[in-house]
């Protein structure tokens, strides 16, 4: 019993250590996919940043105008000391013997991730990148779309709207209003100097498995109005939509992104699709669309915080 005693009294100091330690570690910093690469300058200027670049700063597929997913900023590994090591998101290239990609979280800050990247020579280091760039690609992006989460669930709408109309939940933060609520339907906008930033859900019945560009079309054609009458939201034709199966906690969903339009009045933008089939009835299906009109403007802010809203999905 003395022993059985010991042990929960160390367990438990240690735990204790472990929770102070964890608290004394500083915030991070940096923008959501703001990304530092800490490598030397010879690797950054070199094969190796332009591997990188390539795969993380690539252009994203669905906005009107060219945007990285990733901005990429280097920090020489001579000055990453001090404050540098506070960044919340670390792509970390080092010449090792050691070879491999490296997973930590909250080592120098919290919240903190950082991927390390090692290999005996540069060439190495670009075979070990490009056998796992989808992990460290999905790594990276997941993180940043957690950390969005995490920074919108500060704040979070109240409303029962889509709950009680589709039997969804989804997490959004209070600056978001409703819009609209209809029979099987609700929309959801967030007011911006240069537009706004809107997401509707609907659930209908479809028993002879329309495109996604035409469910889509008719649900806006209905329920999403033009600035003068007989006017609506549909799909830009020119634009060929990108669609690719996902799954978000086990659900499976089909995801689309592209452009939307209204025509004859110089209005359009991107959007980001989510459809899939309801638990609850037979050929029911649930549709999540996130659309932003701010024209002038960057967009991939704002379809990143849909992304995050909508992935908070949940029955």
């Amino acid at each position: 019993m003395k022993q059985k005693a010991l042990i929960l009294s160390f367990l438990a100091l240690f735990l204790s250590c472990s929770d102070k330690n964890q608290k004394l570690l500083p915030n991070s910093s940096g923008n959501i996919n703001n990304i530092s690469v800490v490598s030397s300058d010879e690797i950054w200027e070199g094969k190796v940043g332009e591997v990188i670049r390539e795969n993380f700063a690539r252009p994203i597929y669905g906005l009107p105008q060219i945007e990285p997913v990733f901005i990429l900023s280097h920090i020489p590994s001579t000055v990453f000391t001090g404050f540098a090591t506070k960044s919340r998101t670390i792509l970390k290239i080092d010449i090792s013997e050691t070879e491999g990609v490296f997973n930590f979280k909250n080592t120098y800050a919290s919240p903190q991730r950082i991927i390390q990247v090692t290999g005996s020579t540069p060439e190495k280091i670009i075979t070990i990148i490009s056998k796992n760039i989808n992990s460290i690609y999905s790594s990276l992006y997941f993180n940043e779309i957690q950390e969005k989460q995490r920074r919108i669930a500060k704040n979070l709408n109240q409303t029962q709207a889509i709950k009680k109309s589709i039997g969804l939940t989804i997490r959004f933060p209070s600056a978001y209003r409703v819009a609209k609520v209809d029979t099987n339907f609700v929309w959801i906008r967030r007011d911006i100097e240069t537009g706004s930033v809107n997401l509707f859900v609907s659930r209908y019945n479809s028993k002879n498995n329309s495109s996604i560009v035409k469910t889509r079309d008719s649900i806006s054609k209905h329920h999403i109005p033009g600035p003068i009458q007989n006017t609506f939201m549909s799909t830009d034709p020119t634009y060929t939509p990108s669609s690719q199966q996902i799954s978000i906690k086990g659900k499976q969903i089909l995801e689309t992104r592209g452009l939307w339009e209204i025509k004859g009045q110089f209005m359009a933008g991107p959007f980001l699709n989510y459809q899939f089939k309801s638990e609850k009835k037979q050929d029911e299906y649930i549709m999540v669309d996130g659309f932003v009109y701010s024209p002038g403007t960057r967009k991939r802010d704002y379809m990143f915080e849909l992304e995050a809203i909508m992935r908070s999905l949940k029955n």
